[in-house]
């Protein structure tokens, strides 16, 4: 079975939304009373459907088609107003609409394939959207441990592998495996990342015109620090 095909059938299991997260969400959008949403990066959909319940018109985007038709059937399922679409985060020309908010969480971002690249996407988040909320893995922790594995994640059905290993050129190739143990079969997969610092991310910011507001550690709203689990930042975009 392909690796990401496996992943997306079972992304609900690997990665459900937790009450943090759900808290987190829903304190951000009463306080900046967002009426529309675009969600870059969306996997399966459940930000984007725990959004839609909250009256907020949603647009989720992947590059992955079959993450997408998840989304869409899990939509008609609960009846959600969210809509799904698949579509790069480096190119946003097909989408048409603006928004008052765009969120990029799950580690997204760190698919850009540089500083370039980065701020040609935070460029093009820009002319979509006034606030954007981002989060990734806490790329300064990351590097300064040298950390090569990430807890695994285990439940009744599998076991989710992520490895780190650090290429001469600077990224990161994230390997990722699953093992089902009730069938005796293993699939494994590779993305190169590029790591996301603080400092990095500041500098691409404060460049393309986005006012970083808050910054903090974790969904439970714990300061960043380089220690941090996560990097999750809310910003405005500035204007010019």
């Amino acid at each position: 079975m392909d690796f990401y095909r496996a992943l997306s059938e079972h992304y609900d299991e690997i990665f459900p939304l937790k009450e943090p997260q759900r808290k987190f969400l829903q304190d951000y959008l009463k306080k900046e009373k967002l009426t529309s949403v675009l969600d870059i990066g969306c996997g399966t959909g459940t930000f984007a459907l725990e959004i839609s319940q909250r009256g907020v018109q949603v647009l989720g985007i992947d590059l992955s088609k079959e993450m997408i038709e998840i989304s869409k059937r899990k939509a008609e399922e609960r009846k959600s107003s969210a809509s799904f679409a698949v579509a790069d985060m480096r190119d946003l020309s097909q989408i048409q609409e603006g928004f008052q908010g765009i969120l990029c969480l799950g580690n997204t971002l760190a698919h850009v394939s540089g500083e370039r690249e980065l701020n040609q996407v935070l460029a093009q988040f820009r002319q979509k959207g006034t606030l954007l909320l981002l989060q990734t893995v806490n790329y300064d922790r990351i590097l300064t441990n040298q950390v090569k594995e990430l807890p695994v994640i285990k439940t009744p059905q599998l076991a989710f592998y992520r490895y780190y290993n650090y290429r001469g050129d600077g990224n990161i190739d994230f390997s990722m495996k699953i093992e089902f143990p009730n069938r005796s079969e293993i699939i494994s997969g590779v993305n190169r990342l590029f790591p996301l610092t603080s400092s990095i991310l500041k500098k691409s910011f404060q460049d393309n015109h986005w006012e970083i507001k808050d910054i903090w550690g974790t969904y439970d709203k714990t300061p960043w620090s380089e220690s941090a689990e996560a990097t999750i930042i809310a910003a405005r975009r500035m204007i010019l």
